[in-house]
Order: structure tokens, then C-alpha cells, then sequence
């Protein structure tokens, strides 16, 4: 009863004053390339969260009816959500950018930096056919990990078309280029003899799997393809990655065996990872869905989007020592140390001199000891604490202790706001 349920977790203030921080980065990346902030609810109508969503992420939406018997699920990701959007409002100016922070929910199991309840960071352009779209969504990406501190992460890209072509010629019937997607995309997680035993379960024969399973290991952006589709995707892909390196100057890798689990990407999608910790998993990734929008009911809009994973990345700035915010809730701990009211006012009004000069204060009310108060002050971070008795008031003066030299200085009120306040800039 007294743990949260499986899968989700509380944010204590610490570890809520961290994300916060890491998440205001990554707005100030996106909001540096021009996108606005949407805020979707927490759920939706299960047929459009099932629209488009592959069946195995269909399996994993909290789903249920409301008190008029309406079926409604959790948003597992926040694309669909955000398609709905453009879809209902065709008069939006193109391009479209939005980006959004916000928790997701699916039941799956728990796993290294995933839980059922978790945040994600994203940003959505609609509008924009051209290879130049998908080069911004993968510079954006790029920005906001490096301002959010993470290093030694690498991004992988490909096109489903190429992935597809190779695919139908290794022969995979037409009909299971789906299911045969969806086994590729956990290539990464349970290795190439899954992979290889799932293939021939849908009719691939294992010296066909292993044929198909070389030619994706090919990094090389000259493959010679057999469809027109698969020929398409593998210029846009070059396109795509000549851009990213001559206009961005980021260089990424090609890798054909990246494909993403969810059902709606059409064409070109990456992936960011470490190059150390690679347990955690992919800290982003994204890709073009060009169909989306008009599946639900809106005109056929191209568009490329991502998604970072805040708890994983929290997690790598963790391991690799990036998370030093040098967090306190409390910067100034004030004691009333006389009983009358006098003090308390004064306490109070030095408080709000203080807080209006950007410091977090605590005016403490529990009238025990000033040992106690100070002790307590100590475990709540305070940088100083303020005490106030009848000769201070009488004084137009305050006591300050700085706890973390352990001095004690008797100032006029002036002088002491000043020192306080300059301590926090």
C-alpha cells in the first residue's frame, strides 16, 4: 500500500528539481529552432491511440471506459496526440512546429531507465517533405543533448523503404513486411539467432535470414536495390545525412537495421545511443510518418519527428557525472527566536525581502530550540540562517550564520539583505 504501482515511481524534491533542470535545457534548444510548446491530455479515444500504433504497442496501452462507457487509453507516445491536433485544424501555417514535455504511460515490462510511467521530450514538424526536414529534427535532437550535458552519444540512421526493399528480396511475402519490421526492431535487445528463428516463423528460411541479416550490416550509403520505393528511400537517406554533415556539421552513422517499433514511420528514422552504458537503451529517436495525419481524418501532410527518453537520460547523466546542479531547498532558514509577535513579523518581512532577491526561504513556525531549528536548517541544505530576538529587533539588526563555514556575523538589516542576496548571483 505504501509503494507506488508497479512500474511508476515518486519524484522526490531533489530528484524533481533535477529533471526540471535537465528539461529546461532541452525547451531552450527547442525554442532556440523556432518550435511552440503543445500540452495534449493524459488520454485519448482508444481507436485513435490504436490507429496507427503497430500491434505490439496496441497490447501495451492502458485502456479503459469512462462512466458513459466510452473506451479511452493512456497516450503511450505523444505523436498521435499531436497529429490529432494538425489533423482538426487544416488552416495551421505550414510548416508546423510544436514540441512538448510531458509523461507517457505503457504497460510493458519494467526495464533500465523505462517504467510504465515515463517522460519523454519531443519535438514534431509537419509541413516538410524534404530531406532538410529530417537533418533539422536530427540537429535539434543533437542540441539538446549536448546542452543538456550528455556526451559520447552517437546517432544512427536509415530508411524503412531501403530496410523493406532488402527485405522483399531476402523474401518476405508483401503481406509480412510488417511482422517482419517488428522482429528487426528487437535485433538490438535479444540478438541475431531471435531474429533468424522469428524470420522463419513468417516463412524466411534461415540461409535467407542470414543473407538478409549481412546486407544489413552494410554501412555503406551505395547499395544496389531492387524497388523503386527502396531506391527512393536510399537517396532521401543520403540527402539526409550530406546535409547533416555540410550544413550542421554533425556526422552520423548508417545503420540498416534500424527500423522503430512504432507502425507509423514511413521512410527515414534514427536512433541516438552511448557509445558506453549502451544497457540503457536508445536515449532518442525519431522518424518520418508522412501517413499519420491523413489516417486521422486530416489532409496528407508530411512530416518527421523525435522523441528523447528523460528518464534515461537522466539516468546517463547520472553515470556519467553530469548531474551536479548543486541543489538546496532552502537557502535562507530564518528563527524568530523571541516570542512575541514582533519577531515574527520582522522574520516574515525579512523573508519576503529575500524571496523577492531570487533566495528560497523558510521562516521557521514550529517554536522548538534554536539548536533544533539550526540542526534542522543543516539538513534541509540551508546556505545560511537568520536569527531574530528581541535585541535585534531593537537593533535594526540581524544574526547571520553561514553553515557551511560555521561564522556568525551581526549585521544592520541592510547589510545583511545585501551580502544574502549578492551570496545567491
Amino acid at each position: 500500500m505504501l509503494q507506488p504501482p508497479r512500474g511508476t515511481r515518486d519524484w522526490l524534491p531533489e530528484e524533481a528539481y533535477v529533471k526540471r533542470v535537465v528539461c529546461e535545457r532541452i525547451r531552450k534548444v527547442f525554442e532556440s529552432y523556432g518550435y511552440g510548446e503543445v500540452i495534449t491530455p493524459a488520454f485519448e479515444y482508444l481507436d485513435l491511440l490504436k490507429a496507427k500504433a503497430g500491434e505490439e504497442v496496441v497490447k501495451q496501452i492502458y485502456c479503459f471506459k469512462d462512466k458513459a462507457g466510452r473506451e479511452l487509453g493512456l497516450r503511450f507516445e505523444m505523436t498521435t496526440p499531436i497529429a490529432r491536433i494538425v489533423a482538426s485544424k487544416p488552416d495551421l501555417a505550414k510548416p508546423i512546429r510544436f514540441y512538448y514535455i510531458q509523461p507517457v504511460w505503457r504497460y510493458e515490462e519494467p526495464q533500465k531507465g523505462r517504467l510504465r510511467e515515463f517522460w519523454q521530450a519531443g519535438i514534431e514538424l509537419f509541413g516538410v517533405a524534404e530531406p532538410e526536414g529530417d537533418a533539422e529534427v536530427v540537429a535539434a535532437t543533437h542540441d539538446a543533448l549536448l546542452e543538456s550535458g550528455l556526451e559520447g552519444f552517437y546517432i544512427s540512421v536509415n530508411d524503412r523503404r531501403v530496410v523493406e526493399d532488402i527485405l522483399i528480396t531476402s523474401g518476405v511475402a508483401p503481406e509480412k513486411l510488417s511482422d517482419a519490421l517488428r522482429i528487426l526492431d528487437k535485433l538490438d535487445k535479444f540478438g541475431e539467432a531471435y531474429v533468424v528463428e522469428e524470420f522463419e516463423r513468417i516463412g524466411v528460411p534461415r540461409e535467407k535470414s542470414s543473407e538478409l541479416l549481412g546486407k544489413l550490416k552494410e554501412s555503406s550509403i551505395d547499395l544496389e536495390l531492387s524497388t523503386p520505393s527502396g531506391r527512393q528511400g536510399l537517396d532521401h537517406l543520403s540527402r539526409v545525412v550530406e546535409y547533416l554533415k555540410n550544413i550542421y556539421g554533425i556526422a552520423v552513422d548508417v545503420d540498416y537495421s534500424i527500423v522503430r517499433g512504432l507502425g507509423y514511420y514511413t521512410g527515414f528514422v534514427f536512433e541516438v545511443k552511448l557509445k558506453k552504458y549502451g544497457d540503457i537503451g536508445s536515449i532518442a529517436g525519431g522518424g518520418r510518418y508522412d501517413d499519420l495525419v491523413s489516417s486521422l481524418g486530416g489532409p496528407r501532410l508530411p512530416a518527421t519527428g523525435m522523441a528523447i527518453g528523460i528518464d534515461r537520460l537522466l539516468e546517463a547523466l547520472q553515470l556519467q557525472g553530469q548531474l551536479k546542479t548543486g541543489y538546496s531547498e532552502v537557502d535562507v532558514y530564518i528563527v524568530p527566536v523571541a516570542k512575541s509577535q514582533g519577531a515574527a513579523a520582522r522574520a516574515v518581512e525579512i523573508a519576503r525581502m529575500l524571496r523577492a532577491g531570487g533566495l528560497k526561504v523558510v521562516v521557521d513556525i514550529t517554536r522548538r530550540s534554536l539548536s533544533k531549528s539550526l540542526e534542522y536548517a543543516s539538513k534541509k541544505g540551508s546556505r545560511f540562517a537568520i536569527v531574530i530576538g528581541e535585541r535585534e529587533i531593537l537593533d535594526n539588526t540581524l544574526t547571520v550564520r553561514d553553515m557551511n563555514k560555521w561564522k556568525e556575523y551581526k549585521l544592520d538589516v541592510e547589510k545583511a539583505l545585501g551580502m544574502l542576496i549578492s551570496s545567491k548571483r
